[in-house]
């Protein structure tokens, strides 16, 4: 499977990332009109506001509060899907809720809170999703993958709040931000479920529900980042968390920049195109810093200007960043139109020759960056510096350290042993988030590989956009993604009940069971759908 969907999304390779998974996904030619569910002076939602509904899924938006770096109350927009079939039956309820974090974005337009957005595409599709001609039918997987509500959050510096600048990478403060969506769109929806009102047919949420995390790229270290403040908040009882997939993210800074300036195409088993001192999505840069710069206490008496070059921001980055105008495809283009052309600016002139010193192509209106000419000399001696960045500085004495404290601080890697299964997606050939993330988190947490976590490195030889393609399809379409699900709620639920896998059921013919595993005394006499002899069976 996996191999027919490489070989699916190669021809594929030279359209944005989200455009690629959703003309796969949806076969879409043409944008949805343009709509933005933002508001203009931004307030928490009273209600949920419903949008549209295509097929099973009814898609809402909402408001919600929360606080930024400062600690500040600031108001961020969200998405919220949820299932809800034409031919909906008394006994339909919510089997699952959802968290979906987005990956890296340039443009608004790619925000889940856009009726046209990508984003959303592949949203609607997670939600109206269903594996039951896949496999058993008994599998529990069956329903609660399916049957589900997604909350896809916009992040800070998106949606209402796309004249704020985004904190990229900001792990805990947009694990926050991310908790806070949950929390207030689930009370939104449980509010108007209540109502049993026509405008709002929203079906109940099932008691014993079950939660799940997951995200690709940056939403992926989101996802991390979120599991570990509910289990270390002590909130998975509450939340039913279950577990979280994760695909190729950028756990460890640290080790992704050590790629970045080591590697030369020989890492991790995999053959790449990758060379040393080279970033193959150079925007990653001048978003990780300014994240950083943003965020990070021991940061804020510095500037970009202290690790940037200044040829690095003369070529407009932050104007085109800051706008939310131009996804990050555009934005390669841009640079490359530099690169073709040469640049004058505020009096300064680059020439073709000097800007090829600081970008290479590959090919036409894409880039590759050196990031000896896109960091300041200073920062880039220190990043090289393997002794240096080999142990984080107990304190910041100069800029660099200042920048090496940040970085580590916003890993999602150390400090914590997970409680709930991960299951990992991750690329071998990855050469924007390179496969060093997982190895940091298998050698840190050794003794819970294939028991709390597991990986799935299959696609080995496929770069960041391909590999998101093969796990976008994956997420929406097949089989082995379903099972994701059943491996991450085997052996303990978060109230100590056993849940059966399939084989168990069968086991125990002539039992009743509940549609998560719980084997019953006898039979039910509450209204609901259940497991008898190996089929689904209705009691009304």
């Amino acid at each position: 499977m996996v191999k027919e969907f490489r070989k699916s999304m190669i021809s594929f390779s030279t359209r944005p990332l989200w455009m690629q998974v959703v003309i796969v996904l949806c076969g879409l030619t043409a944008a949805l009109p343009v709509r933005s569910w933002a508001q203009e002076a931004a307030q928490p939602s009273e209600r949920l506001t419903k949008v549209q509904k295509d097929g099973a899924a009814t898609i809402y938006a909402f408001n919600y509060p929360t606080v930024n770096a400062a600690g500040e109350k600031i108001v961020l927009s969200s998405a919220l899907v949820a299932w809800i079939p034409d031919d909906r039956k008394e006994t339909d309820s919510i089997e699952s809720i959802h968290v979906y974090n987005h990956a890296t974005i340039g443009s608004d337009k790619e925000t889940p809170s856009r009726e046209d957005s990508k984003e959303l595409t592949l949203v609607r599709k997670m939600a109206t999703r269903t594996y039951k001609n896949m496999f058993d039918p008994t599998s529990p997987a069956a329903d609660y993958v399916g049957r589900c509500i997604i909350i896809a959050p916009d992040y800070e510096g998106y949606g209402v709040t796309k004249h704020l600048p985004h904190p990229y990478l900001a792990q805990r403060l947009t694990a926050q931000q991310v908790l806070d969506a949950f929390n207030y769109g689930l009370d939104l929806y449980r509010k108007q479920a209540a109502e049993k009102s026509a405008d709002f047919p929203l079906l109940p949420i099932k008691s014993d529900w079950r939660t799940f995390f997951f995200g690709y790229s940056q939403g992926a270290a989101v996802t991390l980042a979120l599991q570990r403040m509910v289990e270390e908040k002590g909130l998975a009882e509450q939340m039913h968390f279950y577990g979280s997939i994760c695909g190729d993210g950028p756990y460890d800074l640290i080790e992704t920049l050590r790629y970045y300036i080591e590697d030369n195409g020989e890492s991790y088993n995999a053959k790449t195109d990758h060379r040393k001192g080279i970033s193959n999505y150079p925007i990653v840069v001048p978003l990780i810093v300014r994240g950083m710069c943003m965020t990070h206490p021991e940061l804020a008496k510095y500037k970009v200007e202290d690790f940037l070059s200044q040829q690095l921001l003369d070529t407009s980055v932050f104007k085109w960043i800051d706008s939310k105008e131009h996804d990050t495809s555009y934005m390669s283009k841009l640079w490359y139109d530099q690169l073709i052309a040469g640049l004058d600016t505020l009096g300064r002139h680059y020439s073709p020759e000097q800007m090829a010193e600081m970008f290479t192509s590959p090919k036409k209106d894409k880039v590759w960056g050196r990031l000896e000419k896109m960091f300041t000399p200073a920062t880039y001696a220190y990043l090289s510096d393997t002794e240096k960045m080999a142990t984080v500085p107990a304190e910041a004495t100069n800029a660099q350290q200042a920048l090496h404290r940040a970085l580590a601080d916003n890993q999602v890697v150390t400090g914590w042993e997970p409680k709930h299964r991960i299951q990992f997606y991750h690329s071998r050939g990855d050469m924007v988030v390179p496969f060093g993330n997982y190895e940091v988190f298998q050698k840190t947490h050794a003794a819970g590989e294939k028991t709390i976590y597991r990986v799935n490195d299959t696609y080995a030889d496929s770069d960041h956009i391909d590999a998101a393609g093969i796990f976008f399809l994956e997420l929406c379409m097949s089989q082995a993604f379903a099972a994701n699900f059943n491996w991450i709620c085997e052996g303990l639920t978060p109230t100590g009940i056993n849940v059966l896998r399939p084989a168990d059921i069968q086991s125990h013919s002539g039992n009743w069971f509940t549609l998560d595993g719980r084997r019953l005394g006898s039979k039910p006499t509450t209204k609901g759908v259940y497991i008898h002899n190996n089929k689904k069976v209705v009691i009304k």
